[in-house]
């Protein structure tokens, strides 16, 4: 996942943490703030799928 959305994997980590204590601290489901995390989760998947194709090729065994 780090190789894809060129983050390490703390700073990944930390990203869902952080944002996942934001929206804990948000009552309202519609509140910015409580879709933050569920929006760097849908980012990281769409990096992940876009890059599918090199990873496949690279695990390709010959």
């Amino acid at each position: 996942m780090s190789h894809c959305i060129n983050l390490r994997r703390s700073a990944i980590l930390t990203e869902i943490v952080t944002r996942f204590m934001i929206s804990a601290e948000s009552l309202k489901l519609e509140n910015p703030k409580h879709t933050s995390l569920f929006d760097f989760l849908e980012e990281c998947h769409a990096q992940i799928q876009s890059k599918r194709k090199l990873f496949d090729s690279l695990n390709k065994e010959e």
